[in-house]
């Protein structure tokens, strides 16, 4: 059986790592998160949100900024080329079958 361990501060470690980061890496680890949340449903996205404020309020502002942006862009397409043409032909070589 799973057992919640006892601690105070879940999120600690990660925060202090953020922090420990210079601007630069902070910026492209926000970009990073930023490009693979936005293919991600928004209910997934506001948890991750949350677990990233909890670690630093800094951290979850950012990336919820970032999300936020690529919206008001419209650039939220949340595929790539590559699973576009996997989804096409994957259509392509369906078909109806009969039922048992």
């Amino acid at each position: 059986m799973r057992e919640k361990i006892d601690r105070t501060n879940d999120f600690g470690q990660a925060g202090q790592t953020y922090r420990s980061f210079d601007d630069v890496e902070r910026d492209e680890l926000i970009s990073n998160l930023v490009n693979n949340l936005k293919i991600c449903k928004p209910e997934i996205q506001e948890t991750w949100i949350s677990h990233f404020t909890q670690a630093d309020p800094d951290y979850g502002k950012r990336v919820k900024d970032g999300l936020e942006r690529i919206k008001r862009e419209g650039n939220s397409h949340v595929s790539t080329a590559a699973a576009d043409e996997a989804l096409k032909k994957s259509e392509d070589m369906g078909h109806e079958s009969d039922r048992y």
